[in-house]
């Protein structure tokens, strides 16, 4: 036997046949492959010699003196570990060898109908297959062993939502038992209980859309209240979403330090503002009445502290704004307004400002009235921070505001040609307190509120936002509104979606 034989393990008890396929393999090493052929008669002397030696490939009738059919198959599989196994069958029994098929046997071939070639090719082919299938099980077996150290919960269904598989991470939270392989098969609701309400629904959807989906649902999660931060991730192999990835990540910590935060902002704001007004007050008074009987430096002081005190006055109410919108109480008091309109009256406030920068201020609006339900004074609020946003980061050039109807929608933007955005600054832009790039002006530095309040009042008028953006090339601030003639419901105030 030569160490580059194809060493084949024969089950067979009929010494004829056996003799017969012998010489098979024979011929067909002739023909540039080599086989090396050793014969046993019974199970029990084929446990023994894979017990004993490593062969390439077993070739096995299922029907021995010591065992019959599926059982003799059962048998060798438990002894051979990753070698290939190729059936030997006759007519009557074909449907049970494609039966062992489905149980993992590589090949079989029909007694009456083996050649050299075809059973060398089936050997040679099984050894190949089965070569592969070793190598995406242990590549499987390494993402398996990666995504069961994630601390994300992760469970993968089919699209009859049952469960292909979760990790370790998903079955202790959930409170099923990360040791337990019959979870999957099961339906979800039925193998982990305790998942957010309407997870079940957001799976649907996500895959009759085929689309990701993100939301943060409240349920019982590691034996506690929390709050889960859910991905639905649609698989879709040729456009046609099959399976779907849950990923889950617990965010009740981060929930509560966020309204820790929210809570101090809104606590400070309201003690600030009463103060604050009084002082703001009182020095335009003296500003304004008392001007003459000041000296020029006592001037230039006033004048500076009545500009700081204007400006903690903005930073205060975008504080409280924040807090109302995060609790739900900004009120909005929603009536037919025409967007151009809005959007032409904040454009007149800005406009000494830009001309004193040498800033054009252009306006592009669609013919006709852009009408639709809204809250006039958060709208507003909208095109002064993203106008207010486009002056302090441009230098020179000019902003363009623009409003028109397409469909069902209004559509409006702010281009400038300032600095841009880095895409890696745009991923969080919308976050609280989250500031990007320099200003032009150094005393126009803002709070990073203004993009969290321009989303929060769109996304309460069913509106979208969008930014592109490229450093050096200027920015594009979209947003739309839906062009209703009756009530827009509010969304609510858990969310199951992305903005953008």
């Amino acid at each position: 036997m030569n160490a580059d034989d194809i060493k084949v393990l024969v089950l067979e008890d009929e010494r004829s046949y056996l003799r017969l396929l012998e010489a098979l393999l024979t011929e067909a090493s002739g023909r540039g492959r080599s086989f090396a052929v050793t014969g046993a008669d019974t199970l029990a002397l084929a446990l023994g010699l894979l017990g004993a030696n490593s062969y390439d490939a077993i070739l096995a009738d299922l029907f021995l003196p010591d065992s019959a059919g599926l059982d003799t198959f059962t048998a060798l599989c438990g002894r051979a570990g990753n070698t290939p196994i190729v059936l030997l069958t006759g007519l009557d029994n074909e449907a049970l060898a494609e039966e062992a098929l489905r149980r993992g046997a590589q090949d079989y071939l029909l007694k009456k109908m083996v050649t050299g070639e075809n059973l060398s090719r089936a050997l040679v082919y099984a050894i190949e297959r089965n070569g592969i299938e070793v190598s995406l099980r242990a590549s499987e077996e390494g993402y398996r062993s990666l995504i069961d150290a994630l601390d994300d919960a992760i469970v993968v269904l089919d699209a009859e939502l049952r469960v292909v598989m979760s990790n370790r991470a998903f079955k202790k939270a959930s409170q099923a038992d990360p040791s337990n392989p019959a979870v999957s098969g099961r339906k979800l609701q039925e193998a982990i209980p305790g998942l957010p309400a309407k997870c079940l629904e957001t799976c649907r959807q996500a895959l009759s859309e085929g689309r990701l989906i993100t939301a943060e649902e409240p349920c019982l999660w590691n034996n506690r209240q929390s709050v889960l931060e859910t991905r639905y991730i649609p698989i879709m192999p040729d456009g046609v979403a099959g399976r779907i990835v849950v990923v889950a990540r617990d965010i009740t910590e981060r929930k509560q330090v966020e309204q820790l935060k929210d809570d101090f902002a809104s606590l400070v704001s309201h003690e600030l503002r009463a103060p604050l007004t009084s002082i703001t007050a009182g020095i335009g008074m003296i500003l304004e009445d008392g001007a003459g009987h000041l000296q020029e430096e006592e001037k230039q002081l006033l004048s500076i502290s009545y500009k700081d005190a204007q400006r903690l006055n903005r930073i205060i109410s975008k504080l409280l704004e924040m807090s109302r919108l995060n609790a739900g109480t900004s009120r909005f008091k929603k009536t037919v307004e025409d967007v151009a309109a809005i959007a032409d009256e904040v454009v007149a406030r800005f406009a000494g400002r830009a001309k004193c920068r040498g800033i054009e201020l252009l306006k592009r609006y669609s013919p006709g009235k852009l009408e639709t339900l809204l809250d006039a004074d958060g709208i507003t609020e909208v095109f002064t921070n993203l106008i207010s946003n486009a002056l302090k980061f441009t230098e020179k050039g000019y902003i363009e505001i623009g409003a028109a109807g397409t469909g069902d929608l209004i559509e409006c933007y702010v281009k400038d040609t300032g600095t841009g955005i880095s895409r890696e600054d745009q991923t969080g832009l919308f976050m609280k307190f989250k500031r990007f790039g320099k200003p032009v002006a150094e005393e126009e530095k803002g709070t990073g509120l203004g993009l969290f309040i321009v989303k929060e009042i769109l996304r309460r008028h069913g509106g979208t936002l969008s930014v592109a953006s490229e450093p050096g090339k200027g920015t594009t601030f979209t947003f739309t509104l839906p062009k209703l003639a009756e009530e827009i419901p509010e969304a609510p105030e858990k969310r199951s979606g992305n903005l953008l």
